[in-house]
């Protein structure tokens, strides 16, 4: 159950929220963290936004929750849920007139609905593996089964789909990350992370990364920081362009605009690292990526 605190905390800004005049459009932003990511999408999202926009932090203790208070009453306020957890959260809420999962949980997309996925395409990032890593065929994801199970299996249903073998090794909390590591030794060909605050984080990188090193399993990380540390690749998206997105799909739902276009993922490579773990790119290759770490 959540502490009453922090759950009365978030109750009484929505009230606030509710208690705005109707009518007029505007937006409110339900924020699920502060990743970096998140704050930078957030910032595009403020730039864009035309109508007044209201920030709502989901609070830790109320993202686990089994219920959640309506997103909005009246039909001018349009929702963005920004971030998985807040996108999970509005799935388990009444139904909002409108809602825009920015950067969205594994539910809005199985449903459909107006949404930014929270990372590339599935299919995409499978395609690229059998590229830049075309001796891959067992796959191994690590990840906090408390934030990232529906998220990692549908992954990992899309590389099954593809031809690959997956391994799934749940991380409960950092004590538990170098026994996971060790289990994928000698059966996985590459290591794909996903964004996960408990697995893929600065104080963990180095020791990923060594790991990486000394047992030939390419790392596929999280993002582009990763890759310029010393991970093979990552496919992630320009989150300045996901903010815009966001923006443009909230004045759509709000019948002041059009859907935006597809956003491309980015994808950068490290070179050193493709030497190290014996794997030649060639220039034909090499031109279809967006950023080469030489």
């Amino acid at each position: 159950m959540p502490s009453p605190a922090p759950l009365a905390a978030t109750l009484a800004a929505f009230a606030l929220l509710f208690a705005l005049p109707a009518g007029a459009a505007r937006m409110v932003v339900l924020k699920g963290g502060d990743a970096p990511r998140l704050e930078t999408a957030l910032a595009a999202l403020r730039e864009r936004a035309s109508m007044p926009l209201e920030v709502v932090p989901l609070p830790a203790d109320v993202r686990a929750a089994g219920g959640s208070p309506p997103l909005a009453v009246d039909r001018g306020t349009v929702v963005v849920a920004l971030g998985p957890l807040a996108s999970d959260y509005a799935m388990r809420s009444p139904p909002a007139p409108h809602v825009v999962h920015c950067l969205a949980g594994a539910d809005a997309l199985r449903a459909g609905l107006p949404a930014v996925p929270s990372e590339a395409p599935a299919v995409e990032q499978a395609a690229w593996l059998a590229k830049l890593v075309p001796g891959a065929r067992t796959v191994a994801f690590l990840f906090d089964p408390a934030h990232s199970t529906r998220r990692v299996e549908a992954l990992a249903a899309a590389f099954q789909a593809a031809g690959f073998k997956t391994l799934l090794r749940p991380v409960s909390s950092p004590a538990a990350l170098p026994a996971a590591l060790e289990s994928i030794a000698g059966r996985a060909e590459a290591l794909v992370a996903l964004p996960d605050a408990t697995v893929y984080t600065r104080e963990s990188s180095r020791g990923i990364l060594l790991f990486s090193y000394r047992k030939g399993i390419p790392l596929i990380g999280p993002n582009t920081a990763w890759v310029a540390m010393g991970a093979l690749y990552a496919i992630d998206w320009d989150y300045r362009e996901v903010g815009a997105a966001c923006a443009r799909l909230a004045y759509r739902e709000a019948g002041l605009g059009e859907a935006p276009p597809a956003l491309r993922p980015r994808v950068s490579v490290n070179k050193r690292s493709a030497e190290h773990f014996g794997i030649a790119w060639d220039e034909a290759l090499l031109r279809t990526v967006d950023v080469r770490h030489e």
